[in-house]
Order: C-alpha cells, then structure tokens, then sequence
C-alpha cells in the first residue's frame, strides 16, 4: 500500500525507482536525483515557490521538467523550490537517492488526471465559459507601455539566467518565464535554441512597403469568407444541443465547397492560431452567452460576428496561408480529424515560426526600429484611450435615443393629440381639415419618437461593434511591444560582451541578425494593423453616417408631407 501511494506522488517525474529498507526493514520505494553545481547567485522570489542559491554550492535536482527553463531542486534539507536550470551544470557520475515514507494513516491523493479525447467535441458544453490569454483577454496594457527598459538587458547574473554562447562568455536569459518575451517563443529564437527551420514551403517573406518600412508579402490568391444559414441541431436524442454554421470561402477561382462549423470548433481554431502565430494580432472571438443562445437575434447576430471575425483572419497575409486556416475554412468531415491531429502537432509555433521569416530586400536599422515601435506604442495607448471614450458615449447615446430623445417627441406627441381632440369638440366643415392635420401630427411625432429608438441598429450598434473589436484588438500588442524590447536589450547584451571579449564576433552577429528579424515581424505587423485601420474605421464612419443621413431625411420627408396638410387653401 505505502508503495502505491508513493508511486502517485511521483506519478508523471522521469526518475528510477528503487526498494530501500526503511527504520521498520519495510522496502520503500526511492528516487534517483541528480546533483547540480550552482555557478551563479540567484535571489527567488521565495513566495512564489522560488529558491535562493549561492554560487558554488550543490543542489539536488528533482524535477527537470517544469519547463521554460525552470528545474525543481533543494538545497540540502532545505526547502524545495524553482530555480533557472542555466544558473547550474549538472556534476557527471553524481546522483543523490532519496527515499519516500509514505504511512498508512497518510494516503497519497489520487490522480485524477486522464488524457481526454482530442477529437472529442462533444464532452463540454458549447457555450461553456473561456478562460486564460485566449480571445483576446486583457494582457496589462498600461503595464506595457510605461514599463522601463526592459530587465533582459541587464548583466547582472543575479538578474537573469545565463544561454551558454561559448566558453568565453554567456547571453543571459530572462528568468520570469511569465513575460511575453519568453511565452512568445522570441527569446529562445534570439538566443540560437530553435532547430526547427521548416521547409521552403514554410518561408514567410518580409518585403519593403511603399512607404519604406517592412510589410508582409502579400498573399497571391486573396479569399473572402461567407458564413450563413445558421442550423439548430441535436444530439443524443436530444440532450446536446448546438448550433452549426456553414463557411464558404470565395476566391478568383469561385466559391470552395461549404463546410459545416460549430462554435466549439472556431473555440479551437481561435487556440491553434494563438499557439503558433504568438507574434501576430489575433483577434478575439465573439463573446459567448449562457442564456437565450439559440433565439434568432443572438444567432444572426453572432453569425456576422463570425463573418467579420473570419474574413479579419482571411486577409492577414501570414495567417490566411498557413495550414491550420486552410484546413478550418475547407476541411470536410471526412478530413477533419486527421487534419486536427496534424494542426496540433505543428512544431513550427512561436519562436520556431520565426525561423521560418526571410527579409533578403529589407535592411533593418535597428535603432530606428526601436524608435518607430515605441512611436506605435504611445500611439496605441492614445488610441485605447480614445476608443473607449468614444464607445461610452455611443452607449449614451443609444440610452439618449431609445430613452429621453424618443420621450420628447411622444411627450410633444401628446400635448399636440391634446389639442387636436379639445378642436375636435367643435367639429364643422370649416374646422375639420385643420383637426384632422393636428391629429396627424401627432401620429407623425409618435412615429418620429420610435424611429429615434430603432435607430441606434443602423448607426450606433455596428460602429459600437469595430470599436469593441478593435479594443479587444489592442490587447495583443503590448505584448509585441514588450517583444521588441526585450530584442533590443539582448542587442546591447550582446555588443557589451563582444567588446568585453567574453563573446566572438560570429556568436555577436548571429544574435544581432536574429534580433532583425524579430524587429522585422513587429514592424511588419504594425504595418498591417495600420492599414487594416485605414479600410475598417473609413467604413465605420461612412457606414455611420449614411445611416444617420438616411435617418433625417426620413424625418425630414414626414415634417414635410405633414406641413403641406396645414397649407391647402381654405377659406379661414
């Protein structure tokens, strides 16, 4: 029994267990850890589960498998704890046993984890709660963009973790495995860890844009993505019930066959797109809702939302491309299950991605890049601030119109109704023309009253719509921004220690062509996003004001047929 328990405790660790005798003479089972040599200070932050170490002593490694650069260990009986696993080297032929009693009065808790079915869509509810980075979830914006110089600059090895480039000097490594410089991918790219190159299919070309700065290469055979006739369905007799979408995409070859989608397969879709593109904007999905998903409002609302969604993912120039698009937008029944499993194992993700980016026509200064990107970075915050004032006062707005806007006019609709019955008391031929226009006069300022309410569908709603996604948009560069200099800072790290000589000239030149590259994909992307702005807010406003246009030439038309019943001639 007490082996059982142990065996759970361990469960998922790479380690060699062995039987040793305990006090009792009891076998137990034991690990096999390996033993490290500290080679830098580290100062944990102890609160968060990290150790602190001195340089010289040794460390019993328990777990090398915690990730991002992060091993588990303990110092002597201390307690057991992170640390960065490049601030230590392994001792060779030195292994540390440690044994486990687990009493009978003490069970190990069970493991209750499984490996869930990756082509099962049917164990979790269609509309069941999104949570973590995806779709667009608030990434510290204001952080961001006021941050100081980013701390991977820094030399100091009690500040970073340390990439060994050599036997004269080392490039540190950001230790905060929660930054978007190193969730990215962008620093182990810098840094020369990613073998993965792709094939020349995989290439993603960086060309110069007409105004001198780098943009992507435009895609050869553009598409438009049509998203209709949204379908009620059940399962299980019953019991599960979603609703299935059928996608079309349109290029200059004609339209594809139709496919059928479900929410939960654009959940996952909207996933495999954050995974592999970490550097390019990916906006978030429509929002889900609990209650009323399936009334035929919140259904061809959400299908345009989708529509618009997809057809923003169609017409970047990377990501409309890539297999993972090409196989949400087409694949049949049939081909989708094999083609799930391959979009899942794509090691081209991340920083590997970018192994994968050429510029050969594009040469990039890199302290002009820095400034340009900074330049972005204040602009966005400008624009974040002032999206969301403008969508306040839009929201107020519509309260105006569908609250004291139509209120006024039915308020005047009344007093007028008034008067028209007080004349209608005195009812004559010569009278009756003129009670008979103040009556429609009412009805006209009632109807003028619900045309302010329903207003707001055709103007205000679909503006209020860009504005949200555009929000939700923004989100996503800060951690571009953070990217870009995070990049810088390993270009000064790098420059320093050549002069220093505690690296080479060829380690020095590779880092600083990566760390071009890096700044080509922003620069790029900040391309596109500004023209992606041009096109979408110059059909916002048309689109706005038209509606308004069309609004007040409606209101103008009845005024006007209502005032020519007041001029006939009549003999007064």
């Amino acid at each position: 029994r007490r082996i059982l328990g142990v065996a759970k405790v361990i469960s998922g660790r790479s380690c060699d267990l062995r039987l040793l005798p305990d006090s009792k003479g009891d076998c137990l089972p034991s690990t096999m850890a390996l033993t490290a040599r500290v080679l830098y200070d580290f100062d944990g932050d102890t609160e968060n589960g990290e150790l602190v170490i001195k340089e010289g002593v040794k460390i019993t490694v328990h777990n090398q498998d915690v990730g991002d650069g992060w091993w588990e260990g303990q110092v002597g009986d201390g307690p057991v704890g992170l640390f960065p696993e490049s601030y230590v080297e392994l001792i060779q032929g030195e292994q540390h046993t440690q044994s486990s009693a687990v009493h009978e009065e003490d069970p190990a808790p069970e493991d209750h984890t499984h490996d869930a079915d990756d082509d099962d869509w049917d164990n979790e509810n269609e509309d069941e709660q999104r949570g973590g980075a995806g779709h667009g979830a608030t990434r510290g914006y204001e952080s961001a963009l006021t941050a100081p110089d980013d701390p991977v600059s820094s030399l100091s090895p009690t500040q970073s973790s340390v990439t060994t480039f050599g036997r004269k000097g080392t490039v540190h490594k950001d230790i905060n495995r929660f930054t978007s410089f190193v969730k990215t991918g962008s620093e182990p790219f810098i840094l020369g860890r990613v073998t993965s190159k792709g094939t020349d299919a995989d290439k993603i070309t960086i060309m110069l844009s007409p105004e001198g700065t780098p943009m992507w290469e435009p895609f050869s055979s553009p598409y438009t993505v049509d998203v209709a006739n949204p379908e009620k369905k059940k399962k299980y007799y019953g019991m599960k019930k979603f609703t299935a979408y059928e996608v079309t995409i349109t290029s200059d070859k004609g339209p594809s066959p139709t496919v059928s989608r479900r929410y939960k397969h654009y959940d996952w879709f909207h996933e495999r797109l954050m995974a592999k593109f970490t550097l390019n904007s990916i906006p978030p999905l429509p929002d889900k809702q609990y209650y009323g998903r399936y009334g035929e409002t919140f259904v061809e609302k959400r299908r345009q939302k989708l529509q618009c969604w997809s057809n923003r993912i169609a017409r970047h120039p990377v990501l409309s491309r890539s297999f993972v698009v090409n196989h949400f937008f087409e694949a049949s029944d049939n081909d989708w299950k094999a083609g799930k499993r391959r979009a899942e194992r794509d090691e081209l993700c991340g920083g590997a991605l970018m192994n994968t980016v050429q510029h050969p026509e594009v040469v990039i200064d890199l302290p002009k890049a820095d400034v340009a990107v900074e330049h972005f970075g204040v602009f966005m915050k400008q624009l974040h601030l002032n999206l969301s004032k403008m969508r306040l006062k839009f929201i107020d707005h519509c309260n105006q119109m569908s609250g004291p806007f139509m209120g006024e006019w039915h308020k005047m609709a009344g007093v007028i109704k008034g008067l028209a019955t007080c004349f209608a008391l005195e009812e004559t031929e010569y009278a009756s023309q003129l009670n008979k226009a103040m009556a429609l006069t009412a009805e006209v300022f009632m109807d003028i009253g619900s045309l302010h309410a329903e207003q707001p569908k055709y103007d205000m709603l679909p503006a209020l719509d860009t504005l949200k996604e555009y929000i939700g948009m923004i989100q996503v560069y800060p951690d571009l921004l953070t990217v870009h200099r995070g990049a810088m800072g390993k270009v000064k790290e790098s420059d320093k220690m050549k002069e220093e000589g505690r690296i080479d000239y060829q380690e020095a030149s590779e880092i600083h062509s990566r760390c071009e590259v890096v700044s080509a994909v922003c620069q790029a992307e900040i391309y596109h996003f500004q023209h992606e702005r041009v096109v979408d807010f110059r059909m916002m406003m048309k689109g706005m004001l038209d509606a308004q246009i069309a609004f007040y030439k409606e209101i103008v038309q009845k005024l006007e047929t209502t005032a020519a019943r007041f001029s006939d001639d009549t003999n007064l």
